[in-house]
């Protein structure tokens, strides 16, 4: 393959006034070279940068900008994935499978609970999300399920070993009359 230096070269020597080899021409086209090669370099990046299934970093954040939360702690093959995925959500993935697909493109963890007798689907969110994440998962995730379909989605990261630790029975804690956030905050 030829080198921007080898092209240059090859285009200015057939005009007869330069003498390539050597001189301040030379210098000027090596000069005009390495430019050249840069560009060209960043241009690269850029066409790569410009498909998700090829993008390795500023691609992958302009992409998770536009559908969601930018996730630069994970890896990119992993944020492909979930880029994928969310930006192949369509018609035919409102079922319990393509309402998994959706829940994963959000980078969620969770539970998923069905019952299909009633026509209701329970999301149960495993991980501590600040409530800026909570308000947008929440959004996100109201944008994708089908209007007939009950839905509740909770974000409840308390353990059993967090409840076991209160030392008290469900009976006294409901006869305090807490919320579900003020009985979070105790066991904090």
């Amino acid at each position: 393959m030829m080198t921007v230096l080898d092209n240059l070269y090859r285009y200015h020597a057939p005009v007869g006034i330069y003498d390539i080899g050597s001189g301040v021409l030379s210098w000027e086209l090596k000069a005009y070279a390495a430019e050249l090669e840069r560009l060209y370099s960043d241009l690269g990046i850029l066409f790569r940068e410009r498909f998700v299934a090829t993008a390795e970093d500023m691609g992958l954040r302009v992409y998770e900008e536009m559908f969601g939360p930018v996730r630069a702690g994970e890896g990119a093959e992993e944020r492909r994935e979930k880029l994928l995925l969310r930006m192949n959500l369509g018609g035919g993935d409102f079922t319990p499978e393509g309402i998994r697909k959706a829940l994963d493109s959000f980078g969620l963890n969770y539970t998923l609970s069905e019952f299909p007798q009633i026509g209701r689907m329970t999301v149960t969110a495993t991980t501590d999300y600040s409530e800026a994440e909570q308000a947008w998962i929440t959004r996100e995730v109201e944008k994708i399920i089908p209007a007939h379909i009950e839905f509740q989605l909770t974000f409840n990261t308390m353990t059993w070993a967090q409840i076991d630790a209160l030392d008290r029975t469900f009976a006294a804690i409901d006869n305090e009359d807490l919320t579900w956030r003020q009985i979070d905050n105790r066991t904090q």
